[in-house]
């Protein structure tokens, strides 16, 4: 067999692996965006479109998931297969870069970024980052064809295939202005040396008139050609993403080391390892200057890095990228490349092994005890393998050495499939099917966010049945139409949806006995009721007492007196809040003030709106102690999981349940602030409600 016939099994091996990840380790849809997507493109099919969600801008995505689901209907499959194409299509482009170097090197580049534990993991999601990512990489695939595979006549086709591959991103998502920064440097290099003029000409002529055909497009479909921009700027919301608009502090942390630490935890750090490593050696300046492929791709995937980290998405102020992991596909594929290349000369003459294990130390100590397991599952083995070879001098043992490595960048995939199986979202999907499609001729079912996302989505979108899926508090029961109505409890879509348990509404957490239940599968935290009565402390209960601290006037009865701390630095009514020490103001009440021999059972819902400037682990506490501090009942909130963006005002609201039953009348009721760590935050409009209810 001939060594291109090996390569194109080498190829063919690591994308059978995306489809056997998707078939053993799938682990269902986010809940939120992805399904957005999938909505825009069914809705596209039936010749509907809502340019007023700025997702319906990104054409490359909709229109090929809005094709696949003409093909084969709205199911998972037809949702992950653009995304093969797209992997598929970035593995090509590797293959295509690496060849030349042989095969181990192209085996353990198609790895790097294959393996790379988010790069598989979104290769079936219906996500538009593994699109940038491609158009990332094509865009320098094109700028390198240019530089080392000159061919005549050939300038010209590569600028606009340049241009083509980072329209395509751009048209996709925003993030793709991460890459500007490169494409800007590696520009006035070329200039600097009086090189590819003609080929960056035409980038530049083509990438006007492809710009200007793309927003003559959007004025056709929208009356306006920047229509795309203003609605971004219509539908954009304060976050933590909104750097601007929160600390210094916060900004000198998203650029200093969160970023860093971010792929640090998700180990797209591992193909870096080699990169730096590579630093040690003698005249590293010389390949900056990008005179040759592999210098080339080095400059590109340390450009890459910075510009993540530092580059700006606003025109108009200074806002870094917001930290989640997917925004950063781009960078695996491209690393990948030089990293192979420094692997391979490590293997077959331990070049840069010095280096290269040092950095492969550092970053095994500092993944001790970090979560996701990246220590044992990652970096540690790594640096054993690594520190391993350095002493092997048979260099028989290259084909096991490479073996072992391969297996090792495999680990992280490996763990994500296994905490797949245990999900078994598959089995989730089938329950909907099972249990209520095939039951009912139609429904209302109410449930946790993602959970209604995701049945509104299995139903395709109302063509498949007439159900309806409801998120908690997001309907009036009075309003329902007479029919079936139906409460699924799910823990993993509850845990997507960010609802803790205490969160829940209360006949949720506390099922009616009129609830039957019709399925349950514990294991997985399933459970699926017929909804007869929806049960509920606010409405059946009585009201007790009410009484809120505004830090405005006298202290109100049962507050303790803490003006000391008033300040009207920040407010979030009036013209004073409350600037936190250790506790806040509390409010105190003895159980007998408000309750008779009759009461069994206390509602107690507090809220409070809070300011923070930094991650706090502050907690909102209802306790109910003896005077001698014997605690009955103690349960606290944290309020970090409120908070949207820091430098602003948040509301965290509490609401328990209390049996009296064991509990004597002299003990007294505490609902306070407890900001163990003393971080800067303050309090306003602190508001307590008590009711009692059988």
């Amino acid at each position: 067999m001939s060594r291109k016939q090996v390569a194109y099994l080498i190829f063919a091996a690591h994308f059978l692996i995306v489809l056997l990840y998707h078939a053993i380790g799938y682990l269902g849809h986010f809940g939120y965006d992805d399904l957005v997507y999938a909505k825009l493109a069914h809705g596209l099919n039936q010749g509907m479109t809502d340019f007023s969600d700025h997702f319906s801008f990104r054409f490359p995505l909709i229109w090929l998931t809005a094709l696949s689901y003409q093909i084969l209907g709205v199911n998972d499959l037809a949702s992950a297969i653009p995304s093969f194409l797209i992997t598929g299509l970035i593995l090509g482009i590797l293959f295509k870069i690496l060849f030349p170097y042989g095969n181990r090197t192209l085996t353990i580049g198609l790895s790097l970024a294959c393996f790379s534990q988010w790069m598989i993991f979104y290769s079936d999601k219906i996500m538009p980052d593994i699109y940038v990512a491609l158009s990332v990489l094509a865009s320098l695939y094109f700028i390198y064809k240019e530089k080392f595979i000159h061919r005549e006549h050939k300038s010209m086709i590569n600028g606009c295939l340049l241009s083509g591959a980072f329209l395509f991103g751009f048209a996709t998502k925003g993030t793709i202005i991460l890459f500007v920064p490169v494409l800007v440097i590696l520009f006035l290099v070329d200039v600097f040396n009086k090189r590819q003029f003609k080929f960056w000409l035409a980038a530049a002529v083509s990438m006007f008139v492809i710009i200007a055909i793309y927003l003559g497009y959007i004025w056709q479909l929208t009356g306006a050609p920047f229509t795309r921009f203003s609605v971004i700027a219509e539908n954009s919301y304060l976050n933590f993403c909104s750097y601007d608009q929160q600390s210094t502090m916060v900004l000198l942390k998203r650029i200093g080391y969160q970023f860093f630490e971010l792929i640090f935890i998700n180990n797209m750090l591992t193909g870096y390892i080699f990169l730096l490593g590579f630093l040690f050696r003698k005249n590293i300046g010389k390949t900056f200057k990008m005179e040759t492929p592999f210098s080339f791709f080095y400059s590109a995937a340390i450009l890459l890095l910075l510009s993540a980290n530092f580059m700006t998405i606003s025109f108009s102020d200074y806002v870094p990228m917001c930290l989640d992991i997917r925004h950063y596909l781009f960078i695996p594929p491209v690393v990948a490349i030089p990293a192979a290349i420094i692997i391979n000369k490590f293997i077959t003459n331990k070049e840069g092994a010095i280096g290269i294990v040092l950095i492969a130390f550092i970053l095994a100590v500092l993944s001790y005890g970090k979560p996701e397991l990246i220590f044992w599952t990652q970096y540690f083995p790594l640096f054993g393998l690594l520190s391993l070879w350095m002493f092997v001098k048979n260099k028989s043992q290259h084909k096991i050495f490479t073996g072992l490595l391969l297996l090792t960048l495999l680990l992280p995939a490996i763990r994500a499939v296994k905490y797949a199986r245990s999900i078994d979202f598959r089995t989730q999907r089938e329950l909907l099917k099972t249990e209520i499609f095939d039951r009912y001729d139609t429904a209302y079912i109410i449930t946790n966010p993602v959970q209604a996302n995701l049945g509104n989505y299995y139903n395709a979108f109302g063509d498949y049945g007439d159900f309806t899926f409801l998120p908690y508090g997001q309907f009036d029961p009075d309003t329902l139409k007479k029919g079936t109505e139906l409460l699924l409890i799910n823990w993993y879509p509850r845990f997507l949806s960010n609802i803790s348990y205490e969160s829940l509404p209360y006949y949720v957490r506390n099922i009616d006995a009129e609830n039957k239940l019709l399925y349950d599968y514990k294991s997985l935290g399933i459970y699926l009721y017929e909804l007869n009565k929806i049960t509920s402390p606010a409405t059946s209960g009585q009201l007790l007492l009410k009484s809120q601290q505004n830090f405005e006037s006298a202290t109100p009865t049962s507050w303790s007196e803490d003006f000391q701390q008033r300040t009207n630095f920040t407010k979030h009514n009036g013209n004073y809040a409350q600037q936190l020490a250790e506790y806040s103001t509390t409010f105190t009440v003895p159980l007998k003030d408000f309750t008779n021999q009759n009461t069994t059972q206390l509602s107690i819902h507090s809220e409070a709106f809070t300011y923070w400037t930094q991650a706090t682990t502050a907690q909102l506490v209802i306790t109910i102690e003896a005077e001698n501090g014997k605690n009955y009942f103690w349960k606290g909130k944290n309020i970090q999981s409120s908070i949207q963006a820091y430098s602003n005002w948040w509301a965290v609201d509490f609401s328990v349940e209390v049996s009296l039953r064991n509990i004597p009348l002299d003990a007294r009721l505490k609902i306070f602030i407890w900001n163990k760590e003393k971080s800067e935050g303050y309090v306003d409009d602190f508001t307590v409600e008590i009711r009692s209810f059988e």
